[in-house]
């Protein structure tokens, strides 16, 4: 007979199965392309539901269309976002120009696969080829058409997606377009290949580029979308494509993507993807932002507010693909946490004072300089390369200077900046501190350069990566030319300034220069403050620095997470100081033998036996003896 107890337990039991049960089904799994725009989108599709009291399993990124697309078919995942061309592209059908007959077409093939395709963003994110307006203009091309006319074999840099797409990718772009001779780069899927396809634009090893009408980098670098006149392209309106289960079998996800539908434009959306692109900010915070915004989320949302990471950076430091990446890989030794770049005059006193905790700085930073020469300071250690900026002197093309030393004016970055310490030192140990005369300047190059036409000044000396495109286009527009900076770097200045190296500036890096110009460079490098030792009796924030901060170094977990997201074989300069978690430790191997009583007793009698038998063995042989024969007596 069951007791009632046992009734209580069985009753109990069930419950709780039943329950579980209840959550398994009420669990939604949202999954993610690996690029930003998709990572933001379904963010926000989580945190909604999340709002909602809906549990969430994120998988983010999932992975490419095919691989994703196929997980929701499957019931891997229950929700992602898609675009409608995409989409028809997938399921076989012609692309079209038409978005709301695209969407009908799918949600009728979907159907019977259990998907739907719900209410769309709000916005189109098409296709964009673009090209610098440099390159676009030396062409002649402002249309895709226009590249088959082209006398020189067109270069692509695309990501790998748009080579795998079988109906609306760049083979069959090509063939409609006619374009038969061309070559590709091919970059992967993802926010750093992004910044890899921009980067071979604005260096000029590709001609043409593969992005979407929603990069922030289209705007943030001035790039031209070539049309697509004969309108190969379908449209990509994006909407969350979900399981017809999940939205049975989980209350409230229809009300959130709802919610979503028609809420985003595209300018939103390249905001949005400029914040993480270009910004370094989470995805999830740059989502929470947004719906806190609109009002969909509520004040003081989970993942509002996230805590900021300051980078100090030299002046130089612009909005490049170069420092995006670096940003992004910042934010890998930092999880959960938004960066912020600041440029400061002398980013390791921001390092030192606790007000910034990551540096973006060159080698010559971590000196400064007295009467006897250069002085390595101690407030800061490198952990991670970045790569380096070369000196360039600029004058003018004709009737000009044609060396440093023939130089009165020079104008220059702001006190502190790399290219003022730079200058200072170079000029310092050729003997001219005296005579020529620094005018430092927080303008740009473009600006900087006027002086030379007004004659102002004599030369203008920036520190910047070779090819940097500003020194490009300021010597490309302008009769102004590089000067060959071998009186310094041949004449043995390096010995004593050893983290300024001679480096040669390629023939043809920039227009009209056809001839190697002898220059120097110095590392740019990552760095974090040295730990304070704190005096006795000073405990607590705000000890350690000034102003009420405290310096931060980083933990050696932070900066191996930091050096793998940057992926650099660069070995950080031997003359700049470096992280502690760099420095190689030494095992010294002890050798000695351990006591052990018992172990010793036995040594010590089997020496003394060894000590005897020697003894013995060295004793005198006995003497013969006679006895006396008595009868003879």
């Amino acid at each position: 007979m069951i007791t009632k107890i046992t009734k209580y337990l069985l009753v109990a039991a069930i419950s709780a199965a039943l329950i579980g049960c209840a959550e398994d089904k009420g669990t939604l799994r949202v999954g993610a392309k690996p690029f930003s725009e998709s990572l933001i989108l379904s963010e926000m599709i989580a945190q909604m539901a999340e709002n909602e009291g809906i549990a969430v399993e994120r998988s983010m990124p999932f992975g490419r269309t095919r691989k994703v697309m196929e997980a929701v078919k499957q019931d891997v995942l229950d929700v992602y976002p898609e675009y409608n061309g995409t989409s028809l592209i997938y399921l076989g059908q012609a692309p079209t120009s038409d978005g709301e007959a695209s969407t009908a077409t799918i949600q009728e093939l979907f159907k019977p696969l259990g998907l739907e395709m719900t209410g769309k963003f709000g916005f189109s994110n098409d296709y964009a080829m673009v090209m610098t307006a440099e390159r676009a203009a030396e062409l002649g091309v402002s249309t895709l058409e226009d590249l088959a006319k082209l006398a020189n074999p067109v270069i692509y840099s695309v990501d790998d997606d748009f080579v795998d797409r079988a109906a609306d990718g760049l083979q069959q772009m090509n063939r409609r377009y006619g374009i038969n001779d061309s070559s590709v780069n091919i970059f992967s899927t993802t926010t750093e290949g992004k910044d890899q396809i921009v980067s071979s634009l604005l260096e000029g090893t590709a001609d043409v580029g593969e992005l979407f009408m929603t990069d922030g980098q289209i705007a943030e670098y001035g790039l031209v979308v070539l049309e697509d006149n004969l309108k190969f392209f379908p449209v990509y309106e994006v909407a969350p494509l979900v399981r017809s289960d999940a939205l049975a079998e989980i209350p409230g996800l229809a009300g959130v993507l709802e919610k979503l539908a028609g809420s985003i434009s595209a300018a939103d959306m390249q905001a949005m993807n400029k914040a993480v692109d270009l910004d370094a900010q989470t995805a999830a915070s740059v989502a929470t932002s947004f719906l806190v915004e609109r009002g969909l989320l509520p004040e003081g949302a989970a993942g509002s507010g996230a805590e900021k990471i300051i980078v100090a950076a030299d002046p130089s430091v612009g909005r490049t693909s170069s420092t995006a990446k670096a940003l992004r890989a910042i934010r890998a030794g930092f999880s959960g946490k938004d960066l912020e770049i600041v440029n400061s005059a002398t980013p390791l006193a921001s390092l030192q004072d606790g007000s910034a905790r990551v540096g973006i700085v060159g080698a010559e930073s971590f000196y400064s300089l007295d009467d006897s020469g250069p002085v390595a300071s101690s407030s800061a250690v490198a952990f991670a390369v970045l790569g380096y900026k070369t000196a360039h002197l600029i004058t003018n093309n004709a009737g000009a200077a044609s060396s440093l030393t023939e130089m009165k004016k020079i104008v220059t970055g702001e006190a502190g900046s790399g290219s003022a310490i730079v200058l200072d030192m170079m000029l310092h140990s050729l003997g001219l501190s005296g005579t020529v005369e620094v005018m430092n300047s927080a303008d740009d190059i473009s600006t900087q350069v006027q002086s030379l036409a007004s004659g102002q000044s004599d030369g203008v000396f920036v520190m910047a990566a070779q090819g940097d495109r500003a020194v490009s286009t300021a010597l490309q527009n302008a009769p102004f030319k590089l000067v060959d900076l071998g009186e310094w770097s041949e004449g043995g200045h390096a010995a004593r300034f050893s983290f300024i190296r001679p480096a040669n500036i390629a023939a043809r890096t920039y227009s009209q220069q056809f001839k190697p110009i002898t220059s120097v460079s110095t590392q740019f490098v990552l760095a974090s403050p040295v730990e304070t030792i704190q005096a006795a009796g000073e405990v607590g924030p705000g000890t350690a620095g000034t102003g009420g901060s405290t310096a931060l170094p980083i933990s050696a977990d932070a900066v191996q997470a930091i050096r793998a997201a940057l992926d650099s074989g660069e070995v950080i300069d031997p003359a700049i100081p470096v992280h502690p978690s760099l420095i190689p430790t030494l095992e010294v191997a002890d050798k000695s033998l351990p006591f052990r009583l018992d172990v010793s007793i036995i040594n010590i009698l089997m020496i003394s036996f060894t000590v005897w038998i020697l003894y013995l063995i060295t004793l005198p042989s006995p003497r013969d003896f006679t006895m006396p024969d008595d009868s003879k007596s």
